[in-house]
Formats: C-alpha cells, structure tokens, sequence
C-alpha cells in the first residue's frame, strides 16, 4: 500500500512538473496569435512586405496567391506600387474609402457632434452647448 502511495505521488508530481513546463514554455503559438494581421493593418505595401519578409510561413495570408508580393491587390490610396483591383473591390474596406471618409462616420454634416470620449470638442466644432459640439 505505501508503495502504491509513493508511485501515485511521483506520478502526480512528474504530471504536474510536464504541465507547469508547458504554460511557462509553450511549444506552439496559440491560434489568436497566428493571424493577426490583414492589409488594412498596415499602412503602406512596404510595411506589409515588411511583415511578409519577417514570416515567410504567412500565417496572415498577405500573399494569398503565392507570389511574393504582400497586399499587391490592396489599394493603400498612395497611388505607388499598387494594383487597380482594390478599387473594383468598392467599399469594403479599401484603402482610399477609409482615407477620403477619415471624418464621414455617419454623423450629422450640419449641427452638433457629440462630444469626445475625454469630455471635450474637436478643433472643427470647438463650442460645447449642453453636451454637444458645434
């Protein structure tokens, strides 16, 4: 019976020693840390060649045909290396919609913006009048 005993502690022991070196030292990335990255992180194609370079592996999927060549289909609106295809794409998160939209977020063109998550106004509607901005 003590025999038993002792064998079932060292086993316990040996069990929760592999399990400690496993969280302090995992040995694959956990799949959230995979991909983390899609074209619209980046700024430039540079940057994104940049990312691609650094992993060649892609677990971002920037180079979806293979290529070499990160984000080439995705319209950065910096008119440089990029290819026309982004803008077929229309809306859905192109490069130039979000930089020629930076300030249309659906507020209202006339009339007060409400105000900022610090408490304040933006510089282009700088008046606060009962929680408002105009």
């Amino acid at each position: 019976m003590k025999v038993a005993m002792v064998a079932l502690i060292l086993l316990t022991g040996f069990v929760l020693r592999l399990g400690w070196e496993e969280l302090a030292h995992p040995t694959s990335v956990a799949l959230a840390q995979e991909d983390q990255y899609d074209c619209a992180s980046f700024g430039s194609q540079e940057s994104a060649q940049a990312e691609l370079d650094r992993d060649p592996s892609d677990p971002s999927d920037l180079d979806p045909n293979g290529d070499g060549q990160a984000c080439e289909d995705y319209n950065y609106g910096t008119g440089g290396n990029n290819n026309s295809k982004g803008d077929q794409a229309g809306g859905g998160g192109n490069g130039s919609a979000r930089n020629d939209d930076l300030m249309n977020a659906g507020g209202p063109e006339d009339g007060p913006v409400p105000l900022m998550p610090g408490g304040g106004c933006p510089p282009e509607y700088p008046n606060d009048r009962e929680g408002a901005c105009y």
